[in-house]
């Protein structure tokens, strides 16, 4: 098990912090750094590796979900919706996405 699955979430983050002074652009790193902080509850940080991760690999599906949530969050609906929509565009069947981008949509009242 990991750091983060062990919801270990500081001990994960300075891990992670050595693995990127060794290899700053290590997505999957970047990645879940961020998904350790968004289980902090500091998604706006969070979403600062999630972008870092995504300036290296576009495409990475988990990113692009994980940063959704953390703009649904934080209160960036619309924002988050885009994100979603990024994710149907590979996946027009993707449950996550879908469900997310509804509850998005419920709070914009669309």
């Amino acid at each position: 098990m990991t750091l983060n699955q062990l919801q270990k979430y500081d001990e994960a983050i300075r891990t992670f912090n050595k693995a990127l002074s060794i290899n700053p652009n290590n997505v999957d790193v970047l990645y879940n750094k961020g998904l350790a902080l968004s289980n902090l509850g500091r998604d706006a940080e969070a979403i600062q590796f999630y972008d870092k991760a995504l300036a290296i690999n576009p495409n990475n599906l988990d990113a692009l979900y994980n940063k959704g949530i953390s703009l649904y969050l934080l209160g960036n609906y619309t924002e988050a919706i885009q994100f979603y929509d990024k994710i149907l565009d590979t996946d027009p069947n993707d449950a996550g996405a879908l469900y997310n981008r509804g509850l998005a949509l419920n709070q914009l009242r669309r």
